[in-house]
């Protein structure tokens, strides 16, 4: 039996799994990845500590391995955090989350100087804080002269693939999300790039997912134990490595990935930015296989929300408000979230959004609360499926799910109910290193081609069929009252952010 390595650089946490051909656990590690927090909710990561979890994870495996030999490895990761490393391969910045919002000023100069429109057909991509060129514009402004010194920019795959092969490679899904990618051509733009006065010769070579990147150096070997000469293969941007372990090959399938953010992704044939859907926000860039495309929209906090609520809050467990929740009635009497607590992301980019819970009374309970925050992320869920219909002019017939929230069928039920679509659960215990292994055994000839990796690694799945009467009463929610919430809040929370960006002067 083969023997794959995914390993997954997560927001949350770094992973790695070992698997048989046929998708089967041999090994699994895990660290934290921890997040170091400023003043306005910044956010960063430290490459070095990223790289320590890492080198701690695969000695973890290789020792659940027992030495055998691994066939290929391949790397899942975040998009958008990238790190810039000089001649010493020494980072000058830590890397700036995908999430923080700090570069929206840069965005909008984008927006301005170069055109939204033209960035748009260029790369897939609206200008907004989450596009990783805007991060590396960012730390060229804070520090001038030791960006002169970079040799690298890495995002955070590319980073770790470096770290274990000396080859500084990075597939399309991944260098898409900079910003900085013809979309069509599959290659850095050299408009884009030197609009942002980036040397194009600091910048990763772009390869395909599945290709060969490089083989692990005697170096990496001995701080990780894997064996030197270990072939390392492109991977892939996280969740959509998770898309792949999904048996997501075929144009009009959809995905709705469930974590700290929820990411929705329609696979299609041929990239959709036509400047009409500018509007929108949805980026259209590269897939992971067969070089397709895919539409997707994100609600940027999803899990993170119910996490907060629960150790901010009320200092309760998951399963307990789950309890509670599935006890309140349809609608959380009236109660109603709307989950931009870091912004809003499609359709329509807002980074100055923020979350509210409205309709509140001395009758809510922390149950009702726990509900009107599931139903708020499903019902902003549902905005994004519905917006990517628009896009592509056809139904969306089922929506595929994975991640935790897929452990709890009250969740999954409502997600199906506001929807009114069937939501089919996939089995897939660990989505995005499955697919990173997947990609690194097409890399290494273990399989005919991605029909093939989704064949022998098919899970069992769950159903949740929407309940028409349910689906109404939601649906009567949904276009009367959560629809109109976000125009009525928005002048509000852009004066807030004025008031405390005055504040902080």
């Amino acid at each position: 039996m083969a023997c794959l390595i995914g390993i997954d650089i997560g927001t949350t946490n770094c992973k790695a799994a070992a698997y048989t051909e046929d998708g089967m656990f041999k090994a699994v590690a895990s660290r934290p990845t921890v997040t170091h927090y400023l003043e306005n909710n910044w956010a960063e990561f430290d490459p070095g500590q990223i790289w320590d979890a890492v080198q701690d994870i695969l000695r973890d495996i290789t020792r659940q391995l027992g030495g055998e030999k691994i066939d290929g490895i391949a790397v899942a990761s975040m998009g958008a955090a990238g790190v810039l490393l000089n001649e010493n391969d020494e980072w000058i910045h830590r890397s700036i989350a995908w999430f923080d919002t700090r570069t929206e000023g840069i965005a909008a100069e984008w927006r301005e100087d170069f055109g939204s429109e033209e960035v748009f057909s260029i790369s897939g991509f609206v200008p907004n804080p989450m596009a990783g060129i805007t991060k590396v514009q960012w730390i060229r402004r804070q520090k001038p002269e030791l960006f002169k010194g970079v040799k690298r920019w890495v995002s955070m795959q590319d980073y770790i693939v470096y770290r274990l092969t000396g080859e500084a490679v990075v597939d399309l899904s991944v260098a898409c999300r900079t910003m900085a990618v013809d979309l069509k051509e599959r290659c850095w733009s050299d408009k884009i790039l030197d609009h942002a006065q980036i040397p194009r010769e600091i910048c990763s070579t772009i390869k395909r997912s599945g290709e060969l990147a490089g083989t692990v150096t005697s170096h990496s070997a001995g701080l990780t134990g894997v064996e030197a000469g270990t072939p390392v293969f492109a991977g892939g941007m996280d969740y959509v490595c998770g898309a792949f372990a999904c048996g997501l090959t075929q144009s009009g399938q959809v995905l709705s990935a469930i974590g700290t953010s929820e990411q929705v992704l329609m696979v299609v044939d041929e990239p959709a930015n036509d400047v009409k859907h500018i509007d929108t926000n949805f980026t259209c860039v590269n897939y992971v296989v067969d070089d397709k495309y895919y539409i997707a929209g994100q609600v940027i906090s999803s899990g993170v929300i119910l996490d907060w609520f629960r150790t901010e809050m009320t200092k309760e467990d998951l399963t307990t408000l789950l309890d509670e929740a599935e006890k309140s009635p349809l609608g959380a009497k009236g109660a109603i979230l709307l989950p931009h607590f870091r912004g809003k992301y499609a359709p329509g980019a807002d980074p100055l959004s923020k979350g509210a819970l409205i309709g509140l009374t001395t009758s809510h309970t922390r149950g009702d609360l726990a509900r009107a925050i599931i139903e708020g992320l499903c019902y902003e869920s549902t905005t994004i499926i519905e917006g990517i219909q628009k896009i592509v002019d056809y139904e969306i017939e089922t929506v595929n799910v994975v991640g935790g929230a897929t452990k709890s069928p009250f969740w999954m039920q409502i997600k199906a109910d506001i929807l009114g679509k069937p939501v089919v659960c996939l089995n897939v215990p660990e989505a995005v290193t499955l697919g990173a292994a997947m990609l690194a055994g097409l890399g290494a000839g273990i399989y005919k081609d991605p029909e093939d990796a989704v064949r022998q690694t098919r899970r069992d799945d769950t159903v949740y069929l929407p309940d028409s009467v349910r689906h109404e009463a939601y649906r009567t929610m949904f276009e009367n009252v959560y629809e109109n919430v976000y125009p009525a809040l928005q002048g509000i929370h852009h004066k807030i952010d004025a008031l405390i960006k005055k504040e902080e002067k």
